[in-house]
């Protein structure tokens, strides 16, 4: 009898349902001051291939947070407070979006976003595709998520 390998290709990919206590209980990655997400679905975690899932918390009076979206979709379901988000296009024009509690957000590749403080928030977001490398650009996070898996 061949004993389980957590680490073996694909090893994790299989159906499941996530708790909010797992979600909550995911590593934290930090974007700012008082900004702050748990990826509960990824590459490095369950072997996702197209997209990762994640929450994200900000407290009241958090930085802003500046991202530049080239490779990705994105999108946000408001669970708690209000996004705000200020958004710029290659040729530098600037509109502004705010979503409350149920309200979703869209965000195509191509633009820059920053997400600006509101007094405190709670979304759900997914993004894809992802980088089948998984969090390249965070690798000490994305050794967090590797050693969690069982």
């Amino acid at each position: 009898m061949s004993q389980y390998d957590p680490d073996a290709p694909m090893a994790q990919r299989y159906p499941r349902v996530t708790t909010p206590e797992q979600m909550d209980a995911a590593p934290r990655l930090k974007f700012n001051d008082g900004i702050y997400t748990n990826i509960f679905i990824s590459a490095e975690g369950e072997d996702a291939r197209y997209f990762r899932h994640g929450i994200c918390y900000a407290e009241p009076g958090h930085k802003t947070y500046r991202w530049e979206q080239w490779g990705f979709d994105e999108s946000h379901f408001v669970l708690e407070g209000k996004v705000r988000l200020r958004v710029e296009d290659a040729d530098g024009r600037v509109i502004y979006l705010e979503a409350t509690a149920g309200e979703h957000i869209f965000l195509p590749a191509g633009y820059i976003y920053e997400l600006e403080d509101t007094g405190g928030m709670k979304f759900y977001w997914t993004s894809g595709p992802s980088n089948r490398n998984g969090l390249v650009e965070v690798p000490d996070y994305s050794a967090t998520l590797r050693a969690q898996r069982s």
